[in-house]
């Protein structure tokens, strides 16, 4: 390859030895180009000005009023509803209600009702847990359906958490998520559950929770009582290796298991967190 400079100049290509942008004309056919100079100063960021930025004191003032529940916040509407006009106890308790227990309703009500029978409160990322003990889980569930204030007649979901190793007792926890519609708003029950006891069942209050009693009785082997049809749901019912979703169910389930396609069971595996 050759080096020298001038054979080299002479190989550019014309293309290469244009005139610069700043001796462009622009077209008279489109808009005019914008010289490069003035593109820092159409810039969006040279709008923003030291006066756009509140002051200390505005900004102290906002956060009181923020704080202040009984101050309506004005909004820009977020679909084509045109509600402009916010309830400031939407925007300030979310989806679960006030965080605070002198001031939500259910638990109001479950504590006037039930004063011996709420065992604990939890607020835990805005959402909100009322602990009850499992005699009263049917009358409160009524309770809370009912009452024309609180409507919780819809029951989203019930599930079941193993609390083995984790506490002494009880080994289960019943958990129910009920909403809302009408206050647009959710709340967590929970009961206790020990291994050999039954839980009162939810069918006579809410008939969606005989599917999802089902599959907590196959899963987890709690009986619910007085449910009306109590039997496996996702495996065969005559499944006799006992409910998976307990902790001390071994990985590979209790009996040897042979792969398709060997002679031999599958070695059994032994969770090391698991006695």
């Amino acid at each position: 390859m050759s080096q020298d400079p001038a054979k080299k100049a002479n190989e550019t290509p014309p293309e290469a030895t244009a005139a610069p942008a700043e001796s462009i004309e622009p077209s008279t056919d489109g808009p005019p180009i914008q010289p490069k100079d003035d593109w820092a100063a159409a810039s969006p960021a040279s709008d923003i000005s030291d006066a756009d930025s509140p002051s200390p004191s505005l900004s102290r003032a906002g956060l009181a009023i923020a704080g202040d529940p009984s101050v309506p916040m004005v909004e820009p509407a977020h679909d084509q509803t045109g509600v402009q006009i916010i309830d400031p106890a939407w925007i300030y308790t979310g989806y679960w209600g006030p965080l605070d227990e002198t001031r939500h309703p259910a638990i109001l009500a479950l504590r006037a009702r039930f004063p011996d029978a709420v065992e604990e409160i939890v607020f835990f990322r805005d959402e909100v847990t009322v602990r009850l003990k499992a005699s009263v889980l049917i009358e409160a569930a009524t309770l809370l359906r009912d009452d024309p204030d609180l409507s919780y007649r819809v029951v989203s979901d019930l599930t079941a958490v193993d609390m083995l190793n984790l506490r002494a007792s009880p080994r289960f926890d019943v958990v129910i998520t009920m909403l809302s519609i009408k206050n647009r708003q959710r709340l967590r029950l929970k009961v206790g559950i020990e291994e050999a006891q039954p839980c009162p069942s939810l069918t006579g209050v809410f008939k969606v929770t005989g599917w999802l009693e089902r599959e907590c009785y196959d899963m987890f082997g709690i009986t619910f009582e007085g449910h009306p049809d109590l039997r496996r749901m996702l495996l065969p019912e005559d499944w006799d290796e006992g409910h998976p979703l307990r902790k001390d169910y071994p990985i590979r389930g209790f009996k040897q298991y042979v792969q398709p396609g060997f002679e031999n069971p599958a070695p059994r595996v032994k969770d090391y967190r698991r006695d």
